[in-house]
């Protein structure tokens, strides 16, 4: 999924990048990184917890400088994300993988019971597959006004800097 947005203040930062390309880079850095973490926080928040918090504790963010410009990612190295945002097709799961979910979430605990209902959860998936969450949706919506004030201050910033005679 990627996020695009128009803010107040680009032909300050296009200025900014042309006069104080260094300084403007810094900035913006800056400003990608707290958005990055921003929704990477909210996207682990909105994710589902499942049997090990694994998935959750597997979203990331990572930040960089291109000679295009600042590059920011927020993904997770688990294909279990995937499944979660988009939902599964119908498809037969080996019901003894779903045993740490069923005592976990369900909190069932006899040996016998958890047997039984991860077969039954298990034939359902087959039936049915799994539903779309959105967790990622979710926390992109969410958070979607305040990265754009994120990158209006850091465009006022530039901007201020360059009123201020400063360029490099």
């Amino acid at each position: 999924m990627n996020l695009s947005i128009s803010i107040a203040g680009l032909d300050a930062l296009e200025r900014g990048m042309r006069e104080a390309p260094h300084y403007s880079g810094l900035v913006l850095t800056g400003a990608m990184r707290e958005a990055s973490l921003l929704a990477q926080r909210e996207w682990q928040e909105n994710m589902p917890r499942g049997a090990t918090g694994l998935t959750a504790g597997s979203i990331h963010s990572d930040v960089s400088s291109t000679p295009a410009g600042v590059l920011g990612v927020v993904g997770s190295s688990q294909p279990s994300a995937v499944w979660v945002e988009l939902g599964t097709r119908p498809h037969m799961p080996p019901s003894e993988a779903l045993q740490p979910w069923v005592r976990a979430v369900l909190g069932i605990s006899d040996p016998k019971e958890v047997r039984n209902v991860a077969f039954l959860v298990a034939r359902k998936i087959a039936r049915k597959g799994t539903p779309a969450q959105r967790p990622m949706a979710r926390a992109v919506k969410a958070t979607q006004g305040q990265i754009i004030a994120i990158f209006e201050r850091a465009a006022a910033q530039v901007g201020a800097h360059l009123a201020g005679g400063n360029v490099e």
